[in-house]
């Protein structure tokens, strides 16, 4: 009996140190986003390690760290680069620093829906894009979305650009915004996400921001009591990997990572378009001031010039996914 006893502590040992070395095998995949949890961003990212451990069970460890825990989206690319951190949701305006054609995705009033940004994304052109992160040390893996950005601000309903002269409006740290917003007439201040306590403090007039951003960042809450539907920027994310990370992977387990931002991209663009009259309502009825119809022939006016400056190849993603949308 004492010598099956010690056979059955010794079975139960190995199997405890094969669990344990099991256990350790697991690589960490660090995903570094700005946003909270109740944003798209922290939700596709949530999708994405379901997927990969349904794809590759045990084999790694993904861990979002939201609400910039791991810097802002600038500092976030910046870790990829190096490798410290492998992957990030990010918003396609502070990757213009690094993939500078990116900025053909940020003029205003390109898209005219989701079906349009969807076409133009899932194919040649948005496939172009995404190679062209490479060059960068970065992997672009699959576009998704927050939505159509809009204006918010705590002085006065916006009709037209004449309302917002002089305004200090909170953009992403994007060159392209910046322009767009002083062509407009106002006062464009690039400031890293999180920004409530900028809002509550008065330092920021307003900022623009899609209805997903403006509802689950409670911006109502923080001040912003007006909000027009200018729809004047498609504010598109996308899944961003390391290169250094990902070219350690075997080639099937870099297919699984890109198989799961696809599926968790996909389920990030519904959860948006699926919530958003639902959001807005709720934003309505807190009693923030909704211009449904602000004069968009203006503010298109007032930002044609953006696309004067544009050079290059930058310039023939532009003008090919004009005529993509026609």
């Amino acid at each position: 009996m004492q010598s099956f006893s010690r056979a059955l502590n010794g079975v139960v040992c190995a199997v405890g140190m094969f669990l344990g070395a099991s256990a350790m095998a697991a690589e960490k995949v660090n995903v570094g986003i700005v946003t909270g949890p109740a944003f798209v961003h922290t939700i596709a990212a949530q999708k994405f390690k379901e997927e990969l451990d349904k794809a590759l069970p045990g084999k790694f460890e993904v861990i979002v760290h939201h609400s910039a825990a791991l810097g802002s989206e600038t500092q976030v690319l910046q870790q990829l680069q190096l490798g410290s951190v492998q992957m990030s949701v990010c918003t396609t305006g502070p990757v213009e620093a690094f993939v500078p054609e990116i900025k053909a995705l940020e003029m205003p009033f390109l898209f005219s829906s989701y079906e349009a940004s969807d076409k133009v994304l899932d194919g040649p052109i948005g496939q172009d894009l995404l190679k062209r992160f490479d060059k960068a040390g970065l992997v672009g893996m699959h576009f998704l979305d927050n939505g159509f950005r809009n204006v918010t601000n705590s002085k006065h309903a916006i009709n037209g650009p004449e309302d917002l002269k002089g305004l200090k409006i909170r953009t992403m740290e994007s060159p392209t915004h910046l322009a767009i917003w002083r062509a407009i007439g106002a006062n464009p201040t690039p400031m890293a996400w999180p920004i409530t306590t900028q809002l509550q403090q008065g330092v920021l007039d307003g900022q623009e921001n899609p209805i997903s951003v403006i509802s689950a960042g409670k911006l109502n809450e923080a001040g912003q009591k007006y909000l027009s539907i200018t729809r004047h920027v498609y504010s598109a994310l996308v899944f961003v990997g390391s290169k250094p990370f990902m070219d350690k992977l075997s080639a099937s387990d870099r297919k699984a990572f890109m198989d799961a931002a696809a599926i968790a991209s996909k389920f990030g663009r519904s959860y948006v378009r699926d919530n958003e009259a639902s959001q807005l309502a709720a934003l309505k009825a807190a009693g923030m001031q909704v211009v449904d119809n602000p004069d968009l022939a203006a503010f298109r006016a007032k930002t044609e010039p953006v696309y004067a400056s544009l050079t290059g190849d930058t310039k023939k993603i532009v003008d090919d996914i004009r005529k993509s949308v026609k």
